[in-house]
């Protein structure tokens, strides 16, 4: 292709995310017919019939990207394989080329068809993945709300004040999610796909930390302790509350730094490390040997010029969101023991 597949990404927007795809699908088009076109029948179907069905994949895999929210992590962890798979068209060419016997084709051919397959399943695992998440999060959406209705009903007369603040929060947090699946519609897709992750997460913690919550007020209204159906109520409501919190926080670090800014400052900062470490050997060194310091000087020069030489240049991956979230989620799971 014309770009690497990570700059594809990062330059790419809502509009045009789906053209790597599209350029992706083309790409291997191209490497496919340049195979065919000089393939016996038996390699051209079994080539023919492998290709499609990649292409089927990439196709479907594309669409639900499009209905729910985009991947770009999957296209980088299928670029590999995609690689792998020119290679070997190239080199079924060159031993058809060498006029080597039937045998060695067929051989080079099973390889190429392997490596197609190998690729298909990668992406009908990941579109399986990405489905099940989305149903997950549905699931568990349709829950929370559903556990929101059953504690209102469950403690009609008693703490309105609190309930009335417990079922504002609940369904701030249920309208904030709703509205960032639409919001993440017009973001670059590296920022959908961080904030929604962010999302989901956030959607399982809260429901992890409220479903026990309406059998647990059902037990205590039946035998009377009130206090602690309002501890139940506060705690519910202060689970929503966090959750929102969280979100919000989280949708402010992911728009205020792009995944190129982030991998930027990541080299810069490992750089300024390993010159702050060298440093800080060279004074210690000079401290301890003074007689020496014209020899010592320079032998931690040299390192110092070593560890910049050695300095890895950054890996291809997304932007991913660290969680700061340890002390979050200890914070829900104390709010799960109700």
């Amino acid at each position: 292709m014309e770009k690497d597949l990570w700059t594809m990404i990062d330059e790419a927007d809502a509009q045009n995310y789906g053209n790597i795809a599209i350029q992706l699908k083309r790409d291997m088009e191209k490497s496919v017919q340049a195979t065919m076109d000089k393939s016996p029948e038996n390699v051209r179907r079994d080539i023919g019939r492998t290709s499609h069905n990649l292409y089927e994949k990439m196709n479907q895999f594309a669409q639900a990207e499009q209905d729910y929210v985009p991947s770009p992590e999957t296209w980088l962890e299928y670029e590999p394989k995609h690689e792998a798979i020119k290679e070997n068209l190239q080199n079924l060419q060159a031993v058809q080329k060498k006029a080597n016997s039937a045998q060695d084709v067929m051989a080079a051919s099973d390889k190429t068809v392997a490596s197609f397959q190998q690729a298909s399943i990668f992406l009908q695992t990941e579109y399986e993945k990405l489905m099940e998440r989305e149903r997950q999060v549905q699931r568990e959406m349709e829950q929370i709300k559903n556990i929101i209705e059953q504690m209102h009903e469950q403690t009609k007369g008693s703490s309105p004040e609190k309930m009335q603040n417990l079922v504002a929060n609940g369904k701030k947090f249920v309208s904030d999610i709703e509205n960032l699946r639409e919001d993440i519609r017009w973001q670059k897709p590296v920022i959908a796909a961080a904030l929604w992750k962010e999302a989901r997460e956030q959607v399982k913690q809260v429901y992890t930390g409220i479903r026990e919550v309406p059998d647990k007020i059902k037990a205590v209204v039946r035998d009377k302790t009130y206090s602690i159906v309002d501890q139940a109520i506060q705690k519910t409501s202060s689970i929503f509350e966090k959750g929102i919190q969280y979100l919000q926080s989280k949708k402010e670090e992911v728009l205020n730094l792009s995944p190129l800014e982030k991998k930027r400052q990541a080299v810069e900062k490992e750089q300024q490390e390993k010159l702050q470490t060298a440093e800080q050997q060279q004074s210690a060194v000079q401290r301890i040997n003074e007689p020496e310091k014209g020899r010592t000087v320079a032998s931690v020069q040299d390192k110092v010029s070593d560890n910049e030489s050695n300095i890895k240049k950054p890996r291809k991956v997304l932007l991913r969101i660290e969680s700061k979230g340890n002390v979050r989620s200890q914070e829900h799971e104390r709010d799960r023991s109700l």
